[in-house]
């Protein structure tokens, strides 16, 4: 783990508000330890205030590095972010040596309450909020689980998730990160509600999220893959059966390596929710799901990313 003693690195992008998530992505696959988006100018909590104002301006993406990260790595990070394929411009990249960073406080500042869809509120969990007749509020602390709600894909996936659950259904989030679609899947009216993530850390952490929704026990996290044994399998009163609603928020090629196992998790009639590809992977995907047998109902883009609807 960084300490305070080590060398620690800035890599700061001045980028269209469009690209800030992919070039946050980006940097985080090159092995950053934190990375926050500044947008152009201060959200105002006014509800006449258009989201499409933040756009005038250049958002700034920063990214820390802990040694060892030499010139070889820096130049490897470099050549990646500006050789990325965005819709606006890169003004600026630099990297230079910086002062420590407490990241799990760091982030905080950026981090603002969100109306996504036609009912839901993402609300960080340290702030107070009176949800309005008609809404359904999801507090969230996401650590450093990924599931802010502020990425593209995760806004795709829950106006998805919302239009088309229905009260009772069975549901399975694949790569659940935060949690927020387990928990927002519950507070819809979802009835039986699994979530799995590779990473046990990342699990603690959305088991606390949906504690804090007073949703804890109405899911069932574990940590795997879908293409293990469930890991409630084991358990005799848990036969695997197929899900209403499987999500899967993750990269296209994990996408592509799971299609099968996701496609089989889905009951017949129901539906997969996949998200987490940039545009120009799209066909890919699309391939990969109708590959094994599902079938295209809905396709939405929001910025640079998609989200696939299917069924089966």
């Amino acid at each position: 783990m960084p300490t305070p003693d080590d060398r620690w690195f800035e890599a700061v992008a001045r980028v269209d508000a469009r690209d800030a998530d992919l070039v946050a992505d980006m940097l985080t696959d090159a092995g950053a330890t934190g990375v926050s988006i500044e947008p152009a100018i201060h959200v105002q909590d006014n509800a006449d205030f258009a989201y499409e104002e933040l756009m005038d301006e250049p958002w700034t993406v920063r990214a820390t590095f802990v040694e060892p990260f030499d010139e070889a790595e820096q130049a490897a990070v470099r050549a990646t972010i500006e050789g990325l394929e965005l819709a606006g411009t890169l003004t600026s990249f630099t990297i230079a040596e910086a002062e420590p960073v407490d990241w799990a406080e760091e982030w905080k500042k950026f981090y603002r309450r969100q109306r996504i869809g036609e009912r839901l509120v993402i609300v960080p969990s340290w702030e107070e909020y009176q949800p309005a007749e008609g809404e359904v509020a999801v507090l969230l602390d996401p650590g450093a689980a990924f599931g802010t709600g502020e990425h593209e894909t995760t806004r795709l996936c829950l106006a998805a998730l919302e239009a088309r659950v229905q009260p009772g259904q069975r549901v399975l989030d694949v790569g659940a990160g935060s949690g927020i679609l387990a928990i927002t899947a519950r507070l819809l009216g979802a009835g039986e509600v699994h979530a799995i993530d590779i990473d046990a850390e990342t699990v603690r952490v959305a088991v606390e999220n949906a504690e804090t929704n007073g949703v804890a026990r109405d899911i069932e996290f574990g940590a795997g893959s879908v293409g293990d044994l469930w890991p409630w399998k084991d358990r005799a009163d848990r036969a695997p059966e197929g899900y209403d609603i499987v999500l899967a928020n993750i990269s296209s090629t994990v996408i592509g390596l799971l299609a099968d196992d996701l496609a089989r998790a889905v009951a017949p009639g129901g539906l997969l929710i996949a998200s987490g590809f940039i545009l120009r992977d799209a066909d890919e995907v699309r391939g990969a799901l109708t590959g094994v047998g599902l079938t295209e109902v809905n396709y939405r883009t929001e910025g640079n990313w998609g989200c696939l609807v299917m069924s089966r």
